[in-house]
C-alpha cells in the first residue's frame, strides 16, 4: 500500500523555510510509530533536512536528480527517474507499506499513486508557508476518518494547537470491488 504521511495546516500548508511548519510531539511520535519497520520517501531536501539521516528502522528511499542508478546517499537508496522509482515503490506496495514522507514536489507527484494518505491537520495557518501539499478534497479524495487528538495533558503535546487525525483515500468504484472480489 503506498501511504502519504504529512502534517498540514488549514490552507494545506506544510513547510516554510526548507523546514516543518509546526512542531508538535504528537504528530512526531505518531510519525515514528507509522513509519517504523517501513518504507520511507522523501525528497533529497526533506532527507537532507533530517537531524538524524538515515532514519533509524526503515528503508530510507530519496528521489534526488543527481542520483546515478541505484546509488547510496547517507543510507538511502535514490533514484533520479520518477518512473522507475514509481515502479519500484508498486512492486514493493504489494507486500509492504510504503510512505511518502515529503517534501512537497514529491508529495504532489504521488498524488495519483496513493492508497491512503494520514494526515494531521493542525486548525492554524502561518502566514510565512512557502511548502503546500495538494489539496486532497479537489484531488479526489474523501476524509474516511477524522477524529481530534485526545492528548493527556504533559503528555504527548500539541504545543497548544487543535489537531486532528484524518485519513484519506480515493473513492472505490463498483469495477473495482467487483475486480477485488472476481464477480
Amino acid at each position: 500500500m503506498i501511504k502519504g504521511i504529512v502534517c498540514v495546516a488549514k490552507d494545506w500548508g506544510i513547510g516554510k523555510q526548507n523546514g516543518l511548519l509546526f512542531d508538535i510531539p504528537a504528530d512526531m511520535k505518531h510519525f515514528r510509530e507509522e513509519t517504523t519497520g517501513k518504507i520511507c520517501v522523501f525528497g533529497y531536501n526533506t532527507y537532507m533536512s533530517l537531524p538524524k539521516r538515515p532514519l533509524k528502522n526503515r528503508v530510507n528511499i530519496v528521489l534526488w536528480d543527481k542520483a546515478e542508478s541505484m546509488d547510496c546517499l547517507d543510507g538511502a537508496i535514490t533514484f533520479s527517474d520518477f518512473n522507475q522509482l514509481v515502479r519500484f515503490i508498486n512492486i514493493l506496495a504489494s507486500q509492504y507499506d510504503v510512505y511518502i514522507c515529503g517534501g512537497a514536489g514529491v508529495y504532489a507527484a504521488f498524488i495519483p499513486y496513493y492508497d491512503l494518505v494520514d494526515v494531521t491537520f493542525v486548525d492554524a495557518i502561518d502566514p510565512e508557508t512557502t511548502a503546500f501539499f495538494p489539496d486532497l478534497k479537489a484531488n479526489g479524495f474523501e476524509k474516511v476518518y477524522n477524529e481530534p487528538y485526545h492528548i493527556i495533558e504533559g503528555v504527548g503535546g500539541t504545543n497548544g494547537y487543535a489537531i486532528s487525525k484524518q485519513l484519506w483515500s480515493k473513492p472505490i468504484k463498483a469495477n473495482e470491488v467487483e475486480a477485488d472480489y472476481g464477480r
